[in-house]
């Protein structure tokens, strides 16, 4: 079984919003976002695509959990999180996420 898993919902202002839920305590909730929030308390990047995991409470609502050495233990997930997605969400549909790759034509210089 997964270590994650996704859903939909409506957001306080009313937006649908696309969240990743780690399955196992304390249950982080991960929002995606098509660009990387400012100040916030931790995300990790989808490689190749301009989206972000973005820390959006646990299960039970916007908290954290106080355990030491909580936010390296964070970031770990959030980084999963995103790779999970990335595997399992885009790559297994692409064109739903095209508009998100990033596309690079650039050389490196010699």
């Amino acid at each position: 079984m997964s270590q994650f898993i996704t859903y939909r919902e409506k957001d306080n202002e009313g937006v649908l919003q696309y969240y990743v839920l780690q399955r196992e305590f304390p249950h982080y909730v991960g929002r995606i976002s098509p660009y990387p929030i400012e100040n916030h308390i931790c995300q990790a990047a989808l490689p190749g695509y301009n989206l972000w995991v973005a820390f959006d409470g646990v299960l039970r609502g916007n908290f954290m959990p106080s355990f030491p050495n909580e936010l390296k233990n964070m970031q770990f997930v959030f980084e999963n999180m995103a790779t999970w997605f990335h595997s399992e969400r885009v790559l297994a549909d692409p064109k739903k996420y095209k508009k998100f790759k990033i596309e690079s034509n650039a050389t490196i210089p010699h």
